[in-house]
């Protein structure tokens, strides 16, 4: 008798119960002769029905009921039933189980089976669920070669993953599979998945990759979208960030003939004027920004006004800005991942102000809150850049680190 079968699993748990056979069959309303001859193993698929009344009877898990079911069934129909039962239950490794039963039983058409799952997938709106069906389906069609549900399965699972900043270096590094599928991939997808997966690539400090990725979207995209813009603003951030002020303002240019440009062309181009060292037109667009930008996007612009300021030795300005940080640092937990790297940034560059003007404490406190913000993207080399130079600045005055930062750094490279 096997462990999981019929018999196995009744006889178990109506000894747990302590009741007897007559006992189980009035309180289930099943006959006593047909629980008889499921608990001998003379019936080896009783109806589903029947078996879900037993379970409920004998408080046998819902997942275990399903599960047996699927151990003994290779009918489409009824496998397609038990999926929508586990789902119903939100029981992922039954999900699991039923969604590779599905694929694996001779019974069903392998490409019908995965447009049911995939729909299936579609069709739920528990995320967690969602990122089940499309892993079955991934690693599925993965090892048996069919790239267009490969394909198909990895765009959605991205697209659901792609917020999770917990997890986003991971995330990107999952991502850029599809980048060996994407011709089967409609061209919307294709161009949509190229700007996400670009703008993923900004935010973790990938340049190059980003400016890459934005391209070969805009290669393929006519029209003049929202989308489009936000790439070529992360390709102009790109260029600048890698000192290339040529192909910056080109893209620039471009960006600033979108009709969905908005102040975010002043602050590219601000960031143009800082890097070509014309610090006062871009201290001059800078404060048209922030008057000009929403609240929650003031912080970016903040944080690079702040690198003018140290750069030009304007310590007056820098007390002013960070004293009314109020208008512009968001309020409350931060949960999307661009926001995190922009506060994080700030809190860095306003750590570094803050000790270039002699305010130790208050730039230690600044730079841990970057690194905290870092941790939180899972942008480790980021969070090694700003302990470094915490460790640079009391190497090079000659003072040591407190107990107190010290447990601080520690708690925070540990996630506590």
């Amino acid at each position: 008798m096997g462990f999981g079968d019929f018999a196995d699993v009744l006889l178990r748990y109506r000894h747990q119960e302590n009741i007897t056979l007559s006992e189980l069959a009035e309180r289930s309303g099943v006959s006593k002769s047909v629980l008889s001859r499921i608990e001998s193993g003379e019936t080896k698929r009783p109806g589903f029905a029947t078996w879900k009344k037993i379970g409920s009877t004998l408080n046998i898990p819902y997942g275990l009921v399903i599960s047996t079911y699927l151990d003994v069934t290779e009918r489409a129909e009824t496998l397609k039933f038990l999926l929508q039962e586990a789902i119903a239950h939100k029981n992922k490794t039954v999900i699991e189980k039923a969604a590779q039963k599905l694929l694996d039983t001779p019974r069903m058409d392998t490409f019908l089976a995965l447009d049911h799952l995939f729909q299936t997938a579609n069709g739920t709106d528990d995320q967690g669920i969602k990122l089940v069906l499309y892993d079955v389906l991934i690693e599925y069609t993965r090892k048996h070669g069919i790239p267009y549900y490969l394909a198909k399965g990895l765009y959605e699972r991205y697209l659901l993953e792609r917020d999770d900043f917990c997890n986003f270096e991971e995330t990107y590094r999952r991502g850029k599979e599809l980048l060996h599928y994407l011709d089967s991939l409609q061209p919307i997808e294709r161009i949509t998945f190229y700007y996400r997966i670009g703008g993923h690539a900004s935010i973790l400090g990938y340049y190059n990759e980003c400016i890459e990725l934005c391209r070969k979207g805009i290669l393929e995209d006519q029209t003049d979208n929202k989308q489009k813009a936000s790439a070529l603003i992360a390709i102009v951030n790109s260029y600048l960030r890698l000192g290339d002020l040529v192909l910056a303002e080109f893209y620039l240019k471009q960006y600033e003939n979108s009709e969905y440009a908005d102040f975010r062309k002043k602050h590219l181009r601000a960031l143009l004027h800082a890097k070509k060292g014309q610090h006062e037109e871009a201290i001059s667009l800078y404060k048209k920004c922030l008057d000009e930008a929403d609240h929650n996007s003031r912080i970016s612009i903040a944080s690079d006004l702040l690198e003018v300021y140290l750069e030009t030795g304007r310590n007056d300005l820098i007390h002013e800005l960070i004293e009314s940080e109020g208008e512009f640092v968001p309020s409350g937990y931060i949960s999307h991942p661009n926001r995190i790297k922009q506060a994080a940034r700030y809190y860095k560059r306003k750590g570094l102000c803050q000790f270039a003007v002699g305010l130790v404490d208050e730039g230690l406190h600044s730079i841990l809150q970057s690194i905290s913000y870092y941790r939180q993207l899972g942008a480790f080399k980021k969070v090694t850049e700003c302990i470094c130079l915490l460790l640079a600045y009391h190497r090079k005055n000659e003072k040591n680190l407190s107990f107190e930062v010290m447990e601080l750094i520690e708690n925070i490279c540990h996630n506590e």
